[in-house]
């Protein structure tokens, strides 16, 4: 009938989404849908998944379930997990939804055991010299201005990698 996809890839995938890592959780996503069986059940998995990702990413929309959800709060949490676990139970629901849902039930089974293993629910921004050391040099097209700032970049780089640590 459905064969879902390693438990791994989706937690992972919620860790991230969950921390805000968008760019990291868009990859994460993109294993779980080459490796995801085609099935109606899958589909709905997955554009459960593609939807949180790009809620968390404009999270703007004061009506979406997401935005407002409070992840610290316990009792919300327990609440939408029994409802979202009963609806992906229920046979009145097609194989895509019970999958939409089922989505939605096991995220709110890892933001319980997120909290209950006092895993961090969201992570400090990077400071500029983290960004600096990990960022990526500008491309080499010709024509974009960003070739101009490739000496510049390798020059930050230098700098940076050069500084000394202050506390």
């Amino acid at each position: 009938m459905r064969a879902p996809v390693r438990k791994a890839y989706v937690i992972r995938f919620f860790q991230l989404v969950t921390a805000k890592q968008l760019a990291e959780a868009e990859r994460e996503l993109q294993r779980i849908k080459e490796k995801i069986e085609r099935t109606e059940w899958n589909h709905g998995y997955y554009r459960a998944l593609q939807g949180m990702l790009l809620t968390r990413r404009n999270n703007n929309d004061q009506y979406s379930f997401f935005t407002s959800l409070d992840h610290n709060d316990k009792q919300t949490i327990n609440n939408a997990r029994k409802d979202f676990q009963e609806r992906s139970e229920s046979r009145l629901y097609a194989d895509y939804d019970r999958g939409y849902f089922s989505a939605w039930a096991e995220y709110m089974r890892v933001l319980i055991k997120m909290q209950r293993t006092a895993m961090p629910i969201s992570v400090t921004k990077p400071t500029p010299a983290q960004i600096i050391t990990h960022a990526q040099p500008p491309t080499s097209d010709a024509n974009s201005p960003a070739q101009t700032s490739l000496a510049n970049w390798q020059e930050k780089q230098t700098r940076v990698e050069n500084a000394e640590p202050t506390l």
